[in-house]
């Protein structure tokens, strides 16, 4: 195009009113350099681009983390992921705005399309996000609502008002000879009057999506316990084969009164995942842990969740042959729903929980929370990062470190076997297993209301000996290592008398899993109680109706005495303990209001290598 037809274009274009405004000026100041219609609507879409992500990426940054909870650890994150979704948006309404000037620029009325179009797709999306970054906060609060309903109907209009000038003028330079429409004062009015309809809409939206969710909740609804008085211990066993218990609970069974149960079938080949749904009571697709190995995007401190699936690992090691994220370990930011030990903990009772998977990192509540990350944090010494809460027990523990290490060796040091290999895997997982026994010993002594253990070393070895090792083994070598996985049984069962004996006070709950097997298998729970508190149950174990594992959190609490909430997927196992009748609230709240300070090293590279030396991770 020549100088004199682009000086002929800005002049028709200020004679009919658009370069008055500020906006004007700055999306058609590519008019002065550019060769045709085609270069027009590329370099004033590119400033129409910069517009939407300098607008919509500090909105995008609120709702997806709200949205993605644990991805937004602070300011510093908020800053760097609206400086990504902001880069993101650019390269999308720099796409959709140069192929819909180009396109509507044919037609008579494709400015006014195109400027809809924009409005309402922006509109849609910030109304969707206030109501998703706020949970439903709605017309709860009429004035803060208002006021984001203005800003996104504002931010809107804009958009729409950029493309439609950049429509116009390609229109312009394809030199038609169909009359561009002037800006006068009445199309003023439609603005104002088309924001006004736009407001309403934006409201009227907002109002029938929330009526389809759940209503506002406070943050910590009130608990009242009914207790009976008595305390409960709840053991986890990773990698338990169900048709072992009546082997492995034999003895300590014939002693004491008690209940079990089959629980249906679970995929259990992501320990995070499948105990994350027992800790939570709900489903993976709301409790929001998918697997034990997440991202965290370059430049945030928080993660995000990855789909376990081909597609999720193909997406994430293209992002990390990129350095756009790295690996990183599920941990509590990424939960979406309360535990059955901090809904407990919120009504008042004493808790303590050791080595749950995605635990990390402690909250300071109050409670006794040993983290994932406990034991590696105990051996590598330095200031705590959350691993251990209250902070005030990290020094004792510390200093008692090395005995409880001695004494889970001597423990281990029976497991023998001919074969190296075999020695090797089950001494390692007896050491852990006994570790965690001891650092559970080495808690004050203090009357609890709730302890809970997670055990993982069954499955650590059962997966190293009796997991997928390529090329066929000899049968020998297969019972050999039969074998020794019923040593492990053996050991595991003398580990766990003292905690798995129930008293006149404390109840025992112990829930197993068959860790990471190839297909579903059944697990067992099982209740033991002191038979002189219960004159009315005969000694040994019943085997009661089949359960879930949604059921075993609300199994818990009503045996705790705190009601129940109804977004709680299970219901509890009346037959596997004798509790008072359930009640209920609408819901625990909103979990991790309070942000846990970081001021140790962190272990991330630590927690991965020791995973994967484990064989949880590859």
């Amino acid at each position: 195009m020549s100088d004199d037809r682009i000086d002929e274009l800005r002049q028709r274009l200020r004679a009919l009113g658009y370069l008055d405004a500020g906006v004007d000026r700055f999306v058609l100041g590519p008019a002065r350099e550019t060769r045709g219609p085609v270069g027009l609507a590329i370099r004033a879409s590119l400033r129409v681009g910069l517009l939407g992500g300098l607008m919509l990426g500090p909105a995008a940054a609120l709702g997806v983390g709200a949205r993605v909870p644990g991805l937004v650890s602070g300011g510093r994150d908020a800053v760097v992921l609206a400086l990504y979704l902001a880069v993101f948006f650019f390269a999308a309404i720099v796409a959709a705005s140069s192929v819909v000037s180009l396109t509507a620029s044919f037609a008579r009325a494709g400015g006014r399309a195109a400027a809809w179009a924009f409005t309402i797709g922006s509109l849609l999306y910030l109304t969707l996000w206030w109501r998703n970054a706020n949970a439903g906060f709605g017309w709860s609060a009429p004035v803060w609502t208002s006021f984001a309903l203005v800003v996104a109907v504002a931010i809107s209009l804009l958009l729409g008002h950029a493309v439609r000038i950049a429509t116009l003028a390609v229109r312009a330079a394809r030199g038609g000879t169909e009359p561009l429409p002037p800006v006068s004062a009445r199309s003023w009015h439609v603005v104002i009057g088309g924001g006004a309809l736009a407001f309403a809409g934006a409201a009227a939206l907002l109002v029938s999506t929330a009526a389809v969710e759940s209503p506002l909740h406070p943050e910590h609804p009130p608990l009242t316990v009914v207790s009976n008085g008595r305390a409960m211990r709840v053991i986890a066993i990773d990698g338990f084969d169900a048709a072992m218990f009546d082997t492995f609970a034999g003895d300590i069974a014939a002693r004491v009164a008690g209940a079990k149960t089959r629980l249906e079938p679970q995929d259990t080949s992501d320990p995070a995942r499948a105990w994350t749904t027992i800790a939570t009571g709900v489903s993976p697709q709301v409790h929001g842990v998918h697997a034990i190995e997440t991202r965290r995007v370059a430049g945030l401190q928080g993660r995000l969740a990855t789909d376990a699936g081909p597609i999720g690992a193909a997406i994430s090691a293209a992002t990390d042959l990129v350095r756009l994220t790295r690996p990183s370990i599920a941990s509590r930011d990424e939960r979406r729903a309360k535990t059955f030990w901090e809904v407990a903990e919120e009504a008042g009772l004493r808790t303590a929980v050791v080595n749950w998977w995605a635990s990390w990192p402690a909250p300071s509540t109050g409670a006794i929370v040993m983290t994932d990350r406990a034991l590696l944090r105990l051996e590598q010494g330095g200031a705590i990062d959350a691993e251990i809460a209250p902070d005030s027990l990290y020094a004792p523990l510390r200093a008692a470190w090395p005995s409880i290490r001695e004494r889970a060796r001597a423990a281990a040091s029976p497991l023998r076997s001919d074969d190296p290999d075999v020695s090797a895997a089950l001494r390692r997982s007896a050491e852990l297993d006994a570790s965690i026994v001891g650092l559970m010993a080495a808690l004050p002594p203090l009357q609890r209301d709730l302890d809970v253990v997670y055990l993982p070393g069954l499955d650590i070895a059962q997966h190293a000996l009796l997991g997928g090792h390529g090329a066929a083994q000899a049968p020998s070598a297969v019972a050999a290592r039969v074998d020794a996985m019923r040593e492990y049984y053996s050991f595991l069962r003398q580990l766990l008398n003292p905690l798995m004996t129930p008293t006149t006070k404390v109840d025992v709950l112990l829930v197993t899993q068959p860790g990471r097997v190839d297909t579903p298998a059944a697990g067992i729970v099982a209740a033991f109680y002191d038979p002189s508190s219960f004159t009315d149950l005969p000694k040994g174990m019943r085997s009661v109706a089949p359960g879930r594992v949604q059921d075993i959190a609300p199994t818990v609490l009503n045996g705790l005495g705190v009601p129940l909430s109804r977004e709680l997927a299970g219901r509890p196992l009346p037959d596997l303990f004798a509790t008072i009748a359930a009640r209920y609230v609408e819901t625990y709240g909103r979990p991790f209001t309070r942000t846990v300070a970081h001021d140790g090293k962190p272990l991330d590279q630590e927690t991965i290598d020791r995973l994967r030396s484990l064989g949880y991770i590859k």
